[in-house]
């Protein structure tokens, strides 16, 4: 499993504030905790209200300056990609391009010149999917066309767009059958999630994106946007690649519990 952590978003309000101040410290060891704890990427969100280019660029150096893994660059703005990927010490990935056109057709040609990998995120002109059948419809549309433009299909990460269940009790489950759906259509690509949309606006939201990971793994995803200082989620996504096959003779389950990483919290 393939895991981008999640904190460094500002829209979390101490990373925000945090951005703003240019607290390059704190933002340091955010990215420090994030590594430690297991994550392969970091999601580097500068969505300042007028100022994401100026803000995505500093953070993008920051970060670098204190680990030494790849950036996925979570902006839809031109322009602030524009001048960040440039500055990526390692391969890129960008968070995200969707079928709707104008999002499309400017982020393309970044792709194309700079060659990050790529979340395509199941948005269409219409929106937000409802159902399976749109989220099939639209990842297959993504899919087509980005192949069609020469990106290899692992460098394709599919996100077929995780909508809170407060909202509708439907998201949850259509999100996990699409996920298994594309991964039998397209074995070759990536299945992409930001797990922790799921539980917006619910109380206990760890429990929440704790189960909805194993689902998931159950059904095909392998690459996942979480919180991975979240130390049960951990636990069970080394306990889940066991079970499932993907952790071969469960090195990394073994290598886990020798660290003490599946040590239960103290009560």
């Amino acid at each position: 499993m393939w895991l981008i952590g999640e904190l460094i978003n500002c829209t979390r309000k101490k990373v925000g504030a945090a951005a703003a101040a240019r607290d390059a410290e704190f933002i340091k060891e955010t990215a420090r905790r994030q590594i430690s704890a297991g994550a392969h990427m970091l999601d580097v969100n500068g969505g300042l209200p007028g100022q994401e280019a100026e803000c995505l660029t500093w953070l993008v150096n920051v970060v670098q300056e204190a680990v030494p893994i790849p950036l996925c660059l979570d902006s839809a703005d031109p322009v602030a990609l524009r001048q960040a990927l440039p500055l990526c010490r390692q391969r890129a990935m960008i968070n995200s391009i969707t079928d709707e056109p104008a999002r499309y057709e400017a982020l393309l040609p970044l792709i194309k010149e700079f060659h990050p990998k790529v979340i395509a995120l199941c948005i269409s002109p219409a929106g937000p999917p409802t159902g399976v059948e749109d989220r099939i419809a639209t990842a297959s549309r993504l899919v087509e066309r980005l192949t069609g433009e020469g990106l290899a299909l692992d460098d394709i990460y599919v996100d077929t767009c995780v909508l809170p269940v407060s909202t509708g009790p439907e998201h949850g489950k259509a999100f996990i059958e699409a996920v298994g759906q594309i991964r039998q259509r397209y074995p070759g690509v990536h299945i992409s999630a930001g797990v922790s949309n799921v539980s917006f606006g619910l109380p206990l939201r760890k429990l929440l994106n704790e189960v909805f990971l194993m689902l998931l793994m159950a059904h095909g995803l392998d690459t996942a946007i979480v919180d991975p200082c979240d130390h049960q989620l951990m636990m069970n996504l080394w306990a889940a690649e066991a079970l499932l096959g993907r952790d071969e003779y469960c090195l990394n389950y073994l290598r886990a519990f020798r660290e003490g990483k599946l040590e239960l919290p103290a009560a």
